[in-house]
């Protein structure tokens, strides 16, 4: 079956070694590195710093660091931004370094009034200069072998399948790939088609998050394990072997109350999917 990663966002707010040692305990393969109460990733030096003791800490439970997050990734318009540009290309090259195969993260392109450019705000010029960004970053990724895997997530210009879609296959490089989280999806637009959606990104999937989600007529609720909620995974799951998707299954619990609870069933949840599918 394709290996299990624990997203570290289910365990915000616990020591790393917490983490590490349920993600051995319910049988995950790994976690996706990510601020912990311990743990920075603020910049390149603090990724570095924390990759090595995640690293450290990880071998000895039989883990490895199946992705890290670092971000967002800036868009420049014209010449600003340039030390964070600077800094995402070293980011790179430290995930490189500690083995890491994916870069997990969110683009960041200002408005020109305030706040970030949404796919419902965004214009061609607005995308042109992601490609310009993109561009830039992609030969530095294909240098050190890590894939740029762009979430599907509110509040970016990549909110909707529609335009992550559009952004990962206009990038032409195979380091610059999509994250699908599916529950992120139906958040932005409720009527989304997960199943047609994957099929489109044939090809373009370089890492998913799995999280369930309750949709209500105000807002929505995500204190749910995966096998609750509006998602199918069984049916995702079948479109992602479909589209050619053989990478980790990254779970990721948002929610509140005790995060033991959801990163064990949903371990479970997955394992008895994989038989059913013969995955």
């Amino acid at each position: 079956m394709p290996e299990l990663c624990l997203v570290g966002y289910t365990y915000r707010g616990y020591p790393l070694a917490y983490a590490l040692e349920r993600a051995r305990e319910f049988g995950y393969a790994g976690i996706e590195l990510r601020d912990f109460q311990d743990i920075s990733l603020a910049d390149p030096a603090a990724l570095a710093r924390s990759l090595q003791r995640a690293t450290d800490a990880a071998k000895p439970l039989g883990l490895g660091i199946c992705s890290a997050f670092y971000g967002p990734l800036p868009v420049p318009r014209r010449h600003e931004r340039a030390a964070e540009s600077r800094a995402y290309a070293e980011a790179l090259g430290v995930l490189a370094d500690h083995g890491v195969p994916v870069l997990h993260t969110r683009l960041s392109l200002r408005s020109n009034g305030s706040g970030e450019v949404t796919s419902a705000t965004a214009s061609h010029e607005d995308y042109q200069a992601v490609q310009a960004a993109l561009t830039t970053l992609a030969p530095v990724a294909e240098h050190h072998g890590v894939r740029i895997a762009l979430e599907a997530h509110m509040g970016t210009i990549h909110d909707s399948a529609a335009s992550l879609l559009r952004i990962a296959a206009e990038a032409g490089s195979p380091c610059i790939t999509a994250s699908l989280d599916f529950a992120n999806l139906l958040i932005t637009n409720p009527r989304e088609n997960l199943l047609a959606a994957t099929a489109a990104f044939a090809g373009l999937i370089g890492y998913v998050h799995l999280k369930n989600v309750k949709l209500l007529p105000q807002g929505y609720d995500w204190n749910l394990p995966l096998r609750w909620g509006d998602i199918n995974y069984h049916r995702v799951l079948q479109a992602l072997r479909a589209a050619g998707y053989t990478g980790p299954l990254a779970v990721e619990y948002c929610g509140t109350g005790d995060p033991d609870v959801f990163a064990r069933d949903d371990a479970d949840y997955l394992r008895e999917l994989a038989r059913r599918l013969s995955l």
